[in-house]
């Protein structure tokens, strides 16, 4: 029993940890892929992933990242597709 509830405490803060930072998965100048973790849900779009789609498209020579979509990628991931305008 005491082995249980040790495993449960361990699942339930590892629940408080932050989300990780946004990964560039995929760019081809037109559009850039956005990785983030979505092991809890955490996985959404935010300023940090505009932010950071944003940076690649200008380091392309785009102005502007115009967010298009996201999808699942794997089991504990997602994907946010920005176009580069």
């Amino acid at each position: 029993m005491k082995r249980a509830s040790s495993l449960l405490a361990v699942v339930f803060l590892s629940a408080c940890v932050p989300p990780g930072e946004p990964i560039v998965s995929d760019y081809n100048g037109d559009s850039v892929k956005i990785a983030m973790a979505n092991a809890f849900g955490e996985g959404v779009r935010s300023a940090e992933t505009d932010a950071a789609a944003l940076r690649i498209c200008n380091k392309g020579g785009k102005r502007t990242a115009e967010y298009a979509s996201t999808s699942i990628s794997g089991e504990y991931q997602v994907e946010h597709l920005y176009l580069c305008l």
